[in-house]
């Protein structure tokens, strides 16, 4: 019982402070699209980032220790990450890993992620990953290519140096999914892993040969991911307060001079370095390390204030859902837009972007006329 009230109380902290999040700053930010498509991604990136430091903070709280070896990712590369992907819920040790990880520590990083398109659908979090510019792929490759491409095009044209994560395993450790991974690793005459999946490398040779031609890609951070206690597998085990005691990770940079330049050769790179984690990991699980210098949590004060910050948001927010009919009627606007939304287009990120490139093209011609 008392795992599950602990467990209870974890997830409504990191839920409600979402919702709080989208409600009280995401939505009035809202306007600002139309009239500077730039200024609303820097504040939404910011927005982010900000609330990444309440997810990192919980986890301090709540007695799980976040411990990072291996090279520091720089917040103002545009580069690629990619990760292994043991567990539904990686993603959320994976911001206290980047807290950690990221030098010089007084900038942001502005990561995203390439998820599965229903992700988008989750009231709340699959709302403000719209609004930060995640990446939603469908499996259908002629649709999510143009949704790649579209997508690191703005990037390119804002300038923003993003880090983009993808798990090219495509989905988490499963028995299931280590069942199919034998599979195709039999019909291609491939080993079978104990500790991973074989990667699916299309999308990373289309991402990285993309950034390359517009000589955008600073690095490639290769990420591992390892549990040496208790593996939590899915939100439920979260719930139910089963969060484990230490989550480690390992950073590779590889910079982008280093890396391939054609398709057939990214892909065997690729292949190549899940190869090379295999036995990494088959090494962490022995050990139950993967280095013994590890980067330290160093900087309290800006999770202490993001602690303070977001908890005391969060309980405004479910009082005004409470007692406040004017922000009733707010929240059911804004969540009825974008349930719209969801069903209806291929999600805010991409109407964004297309609406990006009518602002500036209006722009452009406004300055001509001049």
């Amino acid at each position: 019982m008392r795992g599950l009230i602990r467990g209870t109380l974890y997830c409504a902290l990191w839920y409600g402070s979402v919702v709080a999040g989208f409600l009280f700053i995401a939505c009035p930010m809202l306007p600002l699209l139309f009239f500077s498509p730039p200024k609303f991604r820097k504040c939404g990136d910011r927005l982010f980032s900000c609330w990444e430091l309440y997810s990192t903070a919980l986890l301090k709280v709540f007695g799980v220790k976040i411990f990072v070896s291996g090279d520091h990712i720089s917040p103002n590369e545009s580069a690629i990450l990619v990760m292994n992907h043991r567990t539904r819920v990686d993603w959320n040790f994976l911001w206290a890993a980047m807290y950690q990880a990221c030098l010089p520590s007084i900038a942001t990083h502005r990561l995203k992620f390439v998820l599965k398109d229903p992700i988008r659908h989750i009231p709340g979090p699959g709302w403000i990953m719209q609004m930060n510019g995640f990446l939603y792929i469908t499996r259908h490759w002629e649709e999510d290519q143009s949704r790649l491409s579209r997508t690191l095009d703005y990037l390119v044209a804002l300038d923003r140096r993003s880090q983009l994560l993808i798990f090219p395993e495509g989905t988490d450790l499963t028995k299931t999914s280590k069942e199919k991974s034998d599979r195709y690793a039999l019909q291609h005459d491939l080993p079978q892993y104990s500790f991973t999946l074989h990667p699916k490398t299309t999308g990373f040779s289309y991402l990285v040969q993309h950034l390359q031609q517009a000589n955008y890609l600073d690095a490639i951070y290769d990420l591992t991911i390892a549990y040496p206690d208790y593996i939590p597998q899915s939100e439920l085990d979260l719930i139910k307060g089963k969060l484990p005691n230490e989550v480690h990770f390992n950073i590779k940079r590889i910079p982008s001079s280093d890396m391939p330049t054609q398709d057939l050769t990214l892909r065997q790179w690729l292949e190549e370095r899940w190869s090379d984690k295999e036995k990494v990991l088959k090494r962490f699980y022995e050990e139950k390390t993967f280095s013994a210098e590890v980067w330290p949590l160093t900087r309290l004060l800006p999770l202490q204030i993001a602690f303070g910050f977001w908890s005391i948001l969060t309980g405004a927010a479910i009082i005004l859902l409470i007692f406040s009919p004017l922000f009733q009627l707010w929240a059911l606007i804004y969540s009825t837009f974008f349930v719209a939304l969801s069903f209806f287009t291929t999600g805010f990120s991409q109407l964004e972007i297309g609406w990006y490139w009518r602002w500036k093209t209006h722009l452009l011609s406004k300055i001509c006329s001049y």
